[in-house]
C-alpha cells in the first residue's frame, strides 16, 4: 500500500516499501500493474476480521476505513461488506487512480480522504458522519511499520466506536511450495531481493533511516514491537502464518545496521502460529516476481545504473529454476484488537 514519504529541504525520501517522485506521476495503468503484482488476500481472510468482528461486542457493519488504502484495491474488497468504506493515503494520485479503478456502483458507499494515517482523526479530515468514534473497522495493510506506533494508534482508537475493530497485516517474500527444487527458487529469490536491497544503501546516516530503522524493526519482529495498552485495548489476537520464513522482504545482508526482535506484547493477548503453504495461495511466473520486487523496491533500477545486469542474470537464473509458473504463497502477520 502507498504510505506517508516524508520530507526534507524539498526532496521525497527514500524509504521503505513507499512511491517515490517517479511512481507518484505515474498514471492509472502504474496503479492497476501495481495491484497485479501485488499478493491478494483470500476472502477466507477478511471472512476471519469479520468472525473476530462479531465475537466481541456490538455486530455492525455501517463504516470501514482503510488506512493507506493506495489505488483502492483493498478498500473495494472491505465494499462487499460494509455499507461505506473510507480510503485515505497521503498520495493524491493513488486516490485519483483510484477513482478510475473502482466502479462507479462501489463509489457511491466510498469516500475519499488525502491525509497521513497519524491524521486522519483531525475532525476536519474525515467527515463525522462517517468519522472519530463512528467506524466499525479500521484495516491497516502493509504501512504500518512505517508509521509511528504510538500516534497512529491513538488515531486508530479515535476513529472507532466503544469494540470496533483494529485490524493490521502485513505480507513478506512469495515462498515457492511445489517442486523438488523449491529450496533453490527460494534462494535465488532471496540472492535477487537481498542484491537489490543493497542498491538502495546507504540507509544508515540518511534522513531516511529512522523510517528504515522503524520498518525494518518492525517487520523482524513480525510487528510484536507494536505494544497495545489494556488502558485502550482489549482481546487483542496475533495471527502469523507461514512465521518459519522471516517477514522481511530480504536477508539481512542487504542493511548496512544491525537489528534484532522486539516483543513487547502484552498480558493476556493471543498468538496464533501456523505454517500453512497454501495460505493466499497464488500462481506466479517470473515476469510476476520482477513486477513485486520493483513495487517492493522502488526506483531500484534507477539506483542499480549497470549493476542491474546482475538482477537482470539472477531473474534468468530462476526463470530456468522455476520453469514456468510455480505455486507461491506467503508469510503473513495480523493483529486483531477491540477498542475498549
Amino acid at each position: 500500500m502507498s504510505t506517508t514519504v516524508p520530507i526534507t529541504n524539498g526532496r521525497k525520501l527514500e524509504t521503505p516499501f513507499t512511491f517515490t517522485t517517479a511512481a507518484l506521476g505515474s498514471d492509472v495503468a502504474f496503479w492497476r500493474s501495481y495491484i497485479a503484482a501485488r499478493p491478494s488476500p483470500s476472502d477466507d481472510f477478511f471472512t476471519l476480521i469479520n468472525e473476530y468482528h462479531a465475537r466481541y461486542g456490538d455486530y455492525n457493519l455501517a463504516v470501514a476505513h482503510d488506512i493507506g488504502t493506495g489505488p483502492g484495491n483493498i478498500a473495494q474488497r472491505l465494499a462487499k461488506y460494509y455499507d461505506h468504506v473510507v480510503g485515505s493515503d497521503i498520495n493524491e494520485q493513488a486516490l485519483a487512480a483510484a477513482l478510475s479503478l473502482i466502479s462507479s456502483e462501489i463509489l457511491q458507499r466510498m469516500t475519499f480522504v488525502h491525509a497521513p494515517a497519524e491524521d486522519v482523526a483531525n475532525k476536519s479530515v474525515v467527515p463525522a458522519v462517517i468519522g472519530n468514534g463512528k467506524t466499525d473497522l479500521v484495516v491497516v495493510s502493509e504501512c504500518m511499520p512505517l508509521l509511528d506506533p504510538v500516534k497512529s494508534l491513538d488515531t486508530f482508537n479515535t476513529l472507532l466506536r466503544p469494540n470496533g475493530t483494529l485490524a493490521i497485516y502485513f505480507y513478506g517474500r512469495p515462498l515457492f511450495t511445489h517442486g523438488d527444487n523449491k529450496e533453490a527458487c527460494d534462494e535465488l529469490y532471496d540472492r535477487i531481493a537481498t542484491r537489490i536491497c543493497t542498491f538502495l544503501l546507504p540507509f544508515r546516516g540518511t534522513p531516511a533511516f529512522p523510517f528504515q530503522q522503524r520498518s525494518t524493526e518492525a517487520l523482524v519482529s513480525w510487528m510484536d514491537n507494536i505494544a497495545f495498552p489494556a488502558t485502550s485495548w482489549h482481546h487483542v489476537h496475533r495471527y502469523k502464518w507461514n512465521n518459519d520464513f522471516p517477514l522481511l522482504f530480504n536477508s539481512k545482508d542487504g542493511y548496512d545496521f544491525e537489528f534484532e526482535p522486539v516483543d513487547r506484547r502484552g498480558e493476556g493477548e493471543v498468538t496464533t502460529e501456523t505454517v500453512d503453504r497454501g495460505f493466499w495461495q497464488d500462481d506466479w511466473d517470473v515476469e510476476r516476481v520482477s513486477g513485486y520486487l520493483a513495487s517492493v523496491f522502488p526506483n531500484y533500477h534507477i539506483n542499480a545504473g549497470e549493476r542491474i545486469k546482475e538482477v537482470e542474470d539472477m531473474l534468468e537464473e530462476l526463470k530456468t529454476a522455476m520453469g514456468g509458473s510455480r505455486r507461491v504463497s506467503f508469510p503473513v502477520s495480523l493483529i486483531l484488537a477491540k477498542k475498549k
